[in-house]
């Protein structure tokens, strides 16, 4: 048996070797195949083949390292044994200092695919790329190598947390870190242009994040299986659901890819671009096949004998180097053109948003008509559905959960959908009077209806506490509502501060046309909206438990502030005489927009009107709470005095008797200071 297991390090080496040598001739040979973006002019020399082809070859070694430092952090966090605290085992410190290891080489790697980036880029030999002056004058003008350094700070803040760091609090931070990193690269390529590029942008994301977890997983089993004896059968019990759920997002993500890639269906086979997605598509099936056949076998070798050991281990190995070709293969297609015929529109301010301007508005254009968003189109089936799948868990045990939250919740999420799915989505970003109601609906009307539905106490309720010495999704929830961080983040000062950079310091200052230049800032822009106002009221009217409660008169005065501040801006921007982010609306500009600063103005109107229906929803949401709260106390205190007979006001009682027998002595008792005389001297 030792010698079994003394041999299983060298065999996952050299797979690892192979699995290499493999990626590298794979994104060759599929370059090669599919074309480049490099065209040849005559009497320039060009990057040279090292820099072309190495390019993408690093890129997939760049994403496999991150994939590695992934798996580490997912095994010390979900494979390993939890003491109380959360203080991860030795197992899971072994991990720990793996995640900082292939951290640091993940970030080596990217700074190395940045050098060569930039020589690709500029067209020069890598020498020559190289060199100071051309390094400080081109480095930060280049989206893709700007992404790479970004990258590598994160990989290097994940090496460093993962080497100091002993709870599974420190591994969940380094994972989610990793991820969010993995899928910069997607951001950059694809998404970091006009909105036009918002289903490359929605799909890249997901295809990054779903195919880095779903590899990450089968490579943190098969840690499992070399470095411990026990645990195999569990890890891939645990990792299942996650795996099942990566595999179906790869698959739609995959989907949409290709359809934003290709003009037709028929491209799939008659371009050499689409034979190379189905070449993807079956080594990623052919890996989906290895994975469900992997778990048949699991179930019938339970068994921890050297000889199941060896197999279970070839096995993943055997799955892994499959991925490691599909990854390959995504490298090359990553870094290929594609048959995509780009629409051309006349004006440069339509080329900009991504779309033809749309008609003059009217009620049918900006309230019924739609214009889906993918990104959010996405994020509000999955807020939908997983509230929605809480409450039937809650049914299905026999608990009941509030009708009136539910509702809410939906509210909440059909309007987010409404403000970046309908009409009203393409008008904001041409005219400020529509954009400044958009975003008014999205920070002070959706918010209110999403905090009172409560979801981290359905959360709570709906998810079963995990096994001892290991933490599931409803330990995160608890930690993450009981952390330092939230503590800070529901701060009234800190709340009000972020609530109101999103009207001051966007407005105000050129980052609203810096943000909406691109379809990433865009997004993120609306995602700042959303998210300062559910932490805003959250404090005001949530139902969930925070840690931090104020008083109701406290918030009565948070509201007064907040709106004081809020018709101040309104007030600007109506009053102003210059127009809203001329520099984007100036440039965007629809012929039924005649006059910018008109426009401007009733943008602040709308910001006046629009304010004050959610304001006056939370002042009867938190009477109706604050009488509530009398009530429960007025019962819990009668249920005290039913069990105790009145204990409370009996003391009460005997403390004023013992006040009035007090006073009385004091009364009755001689003075022990002789009264003053005119003929007295002290």
């Amino acid at each position: 048996m030792i010698a079994h297991r003394s041999r299983m390090p060298l065999v996952v080496g050299g797979a690892v070797v192979i699995a290499i040598v493999l990626l590298a001739v794979t994104v060759t040979i599929a370059r090669a195949w599919v074309g480049t973006y490099d065209i040849a002019i005559p009497g320039i020399p060009g990057p040279g083949a090292l820099v072309s082809d190495g390019a993408p070859i690093l890129r997939a070694l760049s994403m496999i390292a991150g994939i590695v430092t992934l798996a580490c952090a997912v095994s010390a966090m979900l494979l390993s044994p939890i003491a109380r605290g959360g203080v991860v085992s030795p197992l899971g410190r072994r991990d720990l200092v793996l995640t900082s290891w292939a951290a640091g080489f993940w970030a080596l790697l990217c700074l190395v695919q940045a050098a060569w980036t930039l020589a690709d880029v500029l067209g020069l030999p890598l020498t020559e790329a190289l060199r100071p002056e051309v390094v400080a004058t081109y480095w930060s003008d280049i989206p893709q190598v700007r992404t790479l350094i970004a990258v590598a700070l994160a990989a290097l803040f994940v090496s460093g947390l993962a080497s100091v760091g002993s709870t599974v609090i420190s591994a969940g931070i380094a994972a989610l870190v990793t991820v969010l990193a993995l899928c910069l690269p997607a951001v950059t390529g694809h998404g970091g242009g006009s909105s036009q590029h918002a289903l490359l942008l929605a799909s890249g994301v997901a295809h990054a994040s779903a195919a880095s977890i779903w590899i990450a997983a089968v490579l943190a089993v098969l840690l499992v299986s070399v470095l411990r004896r026990e645990g195999v059968a569990s890890a891939i019990q645990r990792l299942t659901l996650v795996t099942v759920f990566a595999i179906a997002v790869l698959a739609v993500s995959g989907i949409g890819n290709a359809a934003a890639q290709l003009n037709s269906f028929s491209e799939l086979i008659t371009t050499r671009y689409g034979q190379l997605v189905i070449v993807k598509v079956l080594l990623l099936g052919l890996a989906v096949a290895a994975g469900m056949g992997l778990r048949q076998w699991i179930g019938k070798k339970a068994s921890a004998d050297p000889a199941s050991r060896s197999q279970l281990t070839l096995r993943l190995t055997i799955e892994i180097v499959i991925m490691a070709l599909a990854v390959g293969i995504g490298s090359a297609l990553t870094t290929s053109p594609s048959p995509k015929v780009l629409e051309q529109f006349p004006s440069l301010g339509e080329s900009l948003v991504g779309y033809a301007y749309p008609p003059p508005p009217d009620f049918m254009n900006v309230v019924l008509s739609l214009r889906p968003d993918p990104v959010f189109l996405a994020i509000c089936a999955i807020l939908a559905g997983l509230y929605i799948g809480g409450v039937i868990r809650l049914h299905r045990r026999g608990d009941r959960w509030p009708l009136g939250r539910t509702i809410a919740w939906l509210l909440g999420v059909t309007a987010l959908l409404w403000c970046t799915n309908a009409g009203i989505a393409g008008y904001a970003n041409v005219a400020p009077g529509l954009h400044m109601a958009q975003h008014m609906a999205l920070t002070m009307l959706v918010p209110i209806f999403l905090v009172l539905g409560g979801p981290a106490t359905l959360a709570l309720r709906a998810l079963r506490p995990a096994k001892a010495g290991q933490w599931g999704p409803r330990e995160w929830v608890t930690v993450a509502l009981q952390s330092r961080a939230a503590v800070i983040l529901t701060n009234p000062l800190v709340v009000l501060g972020i609530y109101f950079f999103g009207l001051y310091g966007l407005y105000l200052s050129s980052a609203f046309a810096n943000l909406m230049g691109t379809h990433v800032g865009h997004v993120a822009m609306q995602t700042h909206f959303v998210l300062s106002g559910y932490l805003f009221y959250w404090i005001l009217i949530g139902v969930d438990p925070r840690p931090r409660f104020l008083p109701y008169w406290q918030r009565f005065v948070i509201l007064i502030i907040a709106s004081a501040f809020h018709g101040f801006f309104a007030i600007i921007i109506m009053m102003s005489n210059g127009a809203l982010a001329p520099e984007w609306f100036g440039v965007v500009r629809p012929e039924w927009v005649t006059d910018l600063l008109q426009e401007t103005n009733s943008g602040g109107q709308a910001a006046w009107a629009i304010g004050e229906v959610p304001i006056l929803i939370v002042i009867i949401a938190m009477s109706i709470q604050w009488a509530k709260s009398d009530e429960r106390e007025a019962r819990r205190k009668d249920r005290q005095a039913d069990r105790d007979g009145n204990q409370e006001m009996a003391d009460y009682n005997e403390y004023l008797s013992l006040l009035n027998r007090r006073q009385a002595s004091q009364a009755g008792s001689p003075t022990t200071r002789p009264e003053r005389t005119d003929n007295w001297n002290p």
